[in-house]
């Protein structure tokens, strides 16, 4: 079964990541600046936030397909069973 993976971690090392390279690229930083990378921190985070939803939904469908599946080979392997019982009924007649 597939598990959903938090990109959290992920994306906070690569935002700290950025505003490091920023801040050190530059003795000073504008309020404009950073409000930039604020805007495309959150905003990255909403994204990651959604594929991490998708993802859990995925998870969720594919868990009852498995669900569903194996349902059918039960009735698959308790219908075997019924006609290989009816077959050996009609060879002992």
């Amino acid at each position: 079964m597939l598990r959903s993976l938090s990109v959290r971690p992920a994306l906070l090392a690569s935002v700290a990541c950025a505003s490091l390279l920023l801040l050190g690229g530059c003795a000073s930083v504008s309020k404009d600046d950073l409000a930039k990378v604020q805007a495309q921190a959150a905003q990255a985070q909403q994204s990651a936030d959604q594929a991490n939803q998708a993802a859990a939904a995925a998870n969720q469908k594919a868990d009852q397909a498995l669900s569903v599946a194996n349902q059918a080979n039960q009735t698959a392997n308790d219908t075997n069973e019924k006609l290989n019982r009816m077959f050996k009924k009609t060879m002992m007649k």
